[in-house]
């Protein structure tokens, strides 16, 4: 790889954001529902199934449930996605935050909360 090609794609890195958001693991066969926010949603989907994985995950209703009906009974969701604003000064972790809490009070109505 020349030194030309291997500078723009560390710079092309380097300008990348993280998916930022509001992530859901539904529980298909309990109609329960996770809800967690996360400025790198990659990141938490990646951190949160190798915990439920290793049996490590500090939600111990969730971590049950997983262990007893299996990763084939729940689907990872990135339900709200918020865009980055460049040259803007934002809250992010209040805007995620607040995301969140809108969504739960939603999903309450209808499914039961992890």
């Amino acid at each position: 790889m020349d030194k030309k090609y291997r500078k723009k794609l560390n710079a092309e890195f380097l300008e990348m954001k993280p998916l930022m958001g509001v992530l859901t693991i539904l529980n298909n066969s309990g109609n329960k529902i996770f809800i967690k926010e996360s400025t790198n949603l990659k990141a938490l989907s990646n951190r949160i199934r190798f915990e439920l994985n290793n049996g490590q995950f500090d939600n111990r209703n969730l971590q049950d449930d997983w262990i007893r009906l299996g990763e084939k009974s729940f689907v990872f969701e990135n339900t709200i996605i918020i865009p980055w604003e460049e040259n803007k000064i934002i809250g992010y972790k209040k805007k995620l935050q607040k995301a969140r809490n809108d969504l739960k009070e939603e999903q309450s109505k209808t499914k039961n909360i992890y």
